[in-house]
């Protein structure tokens, strides 16, 4: 998977104006929602989202695609999620917005599929609620090192909320139509 600075370069090249940590959070939202794993439906939903319905040039769809089946398989398998947010060196102001967009962007997606929430669990319901407080963080202020834990809680928290969404309303592939890897 490309890292975040990676995907920022190639997203500029193409003048796309949503940031990496917006595109993998409305991608996972969409998955945790329940969409469709085919690529018609899921990319259209994308469009919708983050690009006015439009489609995206090939190199930025063929990233997307990786990305998406990347996601996936950590979903499925319950292990190796890995959020695209930028490196530890990056001053911590800078991650905690990155952070509170790709939560923003995840919750948007996932409204798009769950667009009435009371279907949900109450631990589920919960759970989007402490997601909206994080979008809400203050990054206004200096970050000091030692918010470097407190980042670490909310990295691990926002996780385990996207593994508890993806269990409970996540598409599964049909057993003869197992997702393939590009």
């Amino acid at each position: 998977m490309m890292n975040f600075e990676q995907a920022a370069s190639l997203l500029d090249e193409h003048e796309v104006m949503a940031t990496p940590a917006e595109m993998h959070g409305v991608l996972c939202g969409l998955l945790c929602g329940g969409v469709a794993l085919d690529t018609d439906s899921w990319q259209g939903e994308f469009n919708g989202l983050v690009n006015d319905g439009h489609a995206f040039a090939a190199p930025i769809r063929q990233w997307l695609d990786s990305l998406f089946q990347q996601t996936l398989q950590a979903l499925l398998s319950q292990s190796g999620l890995e959020l695209l947010l930028p490196d530890d060196a990056l001053p911590m102001v800078v991650r905690l917005e990155s952070l509170a967009d790709w939560t923003q962007a995840f919750l948007a997606g996932f409204a798009v599929m769950q667009r009435e929430l009371s279907g949900i669990s109450e631990e589920l319901q919960e759970m989007v609620e402490d997601l909206t407080s994080i979008t809400q963080l203050d990054t206004d202020g200096e970050a000091a090192d030692e918010d470097e834990s407190s980042y670490l809680v909310l990295y691990e928290h926002l996780k385990l909320a996207v593994m508890m969404a993806f269990e409970e309303c996540g598409q599964r592939p049909q057993a003869n139509e197992a997702p393939t890897l590009h």
